[in-house]
């Protein structure tokens, strides 16, 4: 190719000859057209090689993303199948306690179910004395001791025949009957009661990081890298030991 080849092919790309330049020279220096020509058949290599390496970069994103929904939609499962395990089993406790007349367990049973169960909307009939109840009994729901001495005894209350307005009644009585200085002085209707508590069972310590198979680990470590927010303690957490 001529010279005058490439000064055509060098002008079509924006070059020019340093006697027809104005302003500042180029950072780069100067340019025959030559150079310029053959600098500027080298950007495409260069362009593509890094259009190589971002489409890699962006498969591995995909392929751990799509392990990492996988992982996600595995611990949902695992969680669901647990609670329906939890439900089932206190099902059979708050029928027992119905049949042996154990308020108390009743009472424990189904509230361990509610709070099992899926936050669904769900259309209940409303009790308009209990509502009436709950209103005026401000102790209920706020003094344990009181709130499961309720309990306990609602279920033998029914059985004895109370409803309406008897069977509330009845109920106050009983729980004022039980714990008179509950109700002697209103200042002491305020304190709350709160529950002791306590460290978890870890199991001796063994479900640590450290003991995380090599392959599990590699696994989490490429999840705490490219998923954001997730964590070591998370997938720890969340781990099915052995």
């Amino acid at each position: 190719m001529s010279e005058q080849d490439y000064e055509h092919d060098a002008r079509e790309q924006g070059w020019k000859p340093e006697e027809e330049w104005k302003g500042d020279p180029p950072a780069s220096g100067f340019k025959t057209a030559e150079q310029f020509v053959k600098d500027g058949e080298q950007i495409p290599g260069i362009l593509k090689s890094q259009i190589g390496r971002l489409n890699d970069q962006m498969d591995s994103m995909k392929g751990t993303f799509a392990e990492f929904q996988d992982y996600t939609r595995k611990q949902q499962e695992k969680s669901r199948k647990e609670n329906e395990r939890l439900i089932s089993e206190l099902e059979q406790v708050r029928a027992q306690a119905v049949t042996d007349g154990d308020g108390a367990a009743f009472a424990k049973a189904d509230r361990d179910i509610q709070n099992l169960e899926p936050n669904e909307p769900k259309a209940e009939p409303i009790d308009p004395l209990g509502q009436e109840w709950a209103t005026k009994s401000t102790w209920y729901g706020k003094d344990r001791e009181l709130t499961e001495l309720a309990d306990d005894i609602y279920v033998s209350i029914q059985r004895d025949g109370y409803t309406g307005k008897a069977y509330y009644a009845e109920l106050d009585r009983r729980v004022k009957n039980a714990r008179p200085d509950k109700f002697e002085n209103s200042r002491r209707n305020k304190a709350s009661t709160v529950e002791g508590g306590g460290n978890r069972d870890t199991g001796g310590g063994e479900q640590t990081w450290a003991n995380l198979p090599k392959e599990d680990k590699a696994t989490a470590e490429r999840f705490i890298a490219e998923m954001p927010g997730f964590t070591k303690e998370q997938f720890l957490s969340e781990y099915e030991w052995e």
